[in-house]
């Protein structure tokens, strides 16, 4: 059976804090473990810290 998170996520503060960088999450609470200049990067930050399956996405600067 698949695990089902329900999480609230301030969209807007991660936005402004981590523009136009690559963040990993934690997939069960959401909670920023890396941020860097690539997915390759966040995701090796992301297994030194223990998290092997993190979740990723690249902060855009700018939604206009």
């Amino acid at each position: 059976m698949n695990a089902v998170y329900e999480i609230k996520l301030d969209f807007i503060a991660l936005a402004r804090e981590y523009a136009g960088k690559w963040v990993a999450m934690r997939p069960d609470t959401y909670e920023v473990i890396a941020s860097g200049s690539s997915a390759e990067e966040v995701l090796a930050a992301a297994e030194q810290a223990g998290v092997e399956e993190p979740l990723i996405t690249d902060v855009v600067e700018s939604y206009g």
